[in-house]
């Protein structure tokens, strides 16, 4: 069984399987989240029911979980196990059957090794950024366990294909990142990074108008959205490609 986090909470083994009510989903979220570490009760509750639980909460919560464990959660078939903790409760997982695992292990050696390895770092970042199924985790009520978990997964998202592109450009694969990078725009408009990777890698194609637009759309978004100008990095960038400047057109 595997369980997947990025992108809508599924189960996955012969078949696809999701969790149809509301509660035992957020809860078995929030179990998954926090994988083989105690959550407490009062965590789960509030995980569960904001500043509203109901005067049986954890009558409740014990319901849900009994749920999970027969339907979703059996060691024989899920190979997982929900413990009861002196704190409230342990799900218990191998790390290889849940894809946020996979996406920390992926992310960190993208990390590691950009400068030294371009060729590794494009490779396993752009393995992380495909585990994303779509927006995380979307459906489930955002309590803060989820909330701040869809956060950083979001976040880490960005990071590997901030790295995708800086390494692209690095090892000159300028011209196939385009499409990617141009999508990549449209979903963070007011992401400088992503929009200075595009204007390089539209002028190292030859490009050069279509590099200019994307500084002049960039500094309408930053204005109307923040009332900020493009950073100082990107106005050097249109400058030297205004000038026609010969040490951007080259990788590297």
């Amino acid at each position: 069984m595997r369980y997947e986090l990025l992108g809508p909470l599924q189960l996955v083994d012969e078949r696809t399987r999701t969790v149809n009510a509301p509660k035992v989903e957020t809860l078995l979220a929030a179990l998954l989240i926090r994988a083989n570490q105690p959550v407490s009760t009062d965590e789960l509750i509030d995980e569960l029911w904001g500043n509203a639980p109901p005067r049986r909460a954890r009558a409740a919560l014990h319901v849900y979980i009994s749920h999970l464990r027969k339907n979703f959660v059996q060691p024989a078939v899920e190979g997982a196990t929900i413990r009861t903790h002196a704190q409230g409760y342990l799900l218990e997982v191998e790390k290889s059957s849940v894809d946020v695992f996979l996406l920390r292990a992926l992310h960190a050696e993208g990390r590691a090794v950009p400068e030294t390895d371009p060729e590794r770092a494009l490779e396993v970042s752009a393995a992380a950024a495909g585990l994303f199924r779509g927006p995380v985790l979307t459906g489930i009520n955002n309590g803060l366990i989820v909330g701040t978990f869809a956060r950083w997964a979001e976040e880490v998202r960005l990071e590997c294909l901030e790295t995708v592109a800086r390494c692209s450009l690095r090892l000159g694969r300028h011209r196939e990142l385009i499409g990617d990078l141009s999508a990549w725009v449209e979903e963070h408009p007011l992401n400088e990074n992503l929009r200075e990777h595009l204007m390089l890698a539209l002028y190292r194609s030859g490009r050069r108008a279509e590099a200019l637009e994307v500084f002049q759309s960039a500094r309408q978004a930053l204005r109307e959205e923040l009332g900020l100008d493009p950073r100082r990095t990107m106005r050097r960038l249109q400058f030297a490609i205004l000038e026609a400047d010969t040490d951007y057109a080259i990788a590297g």
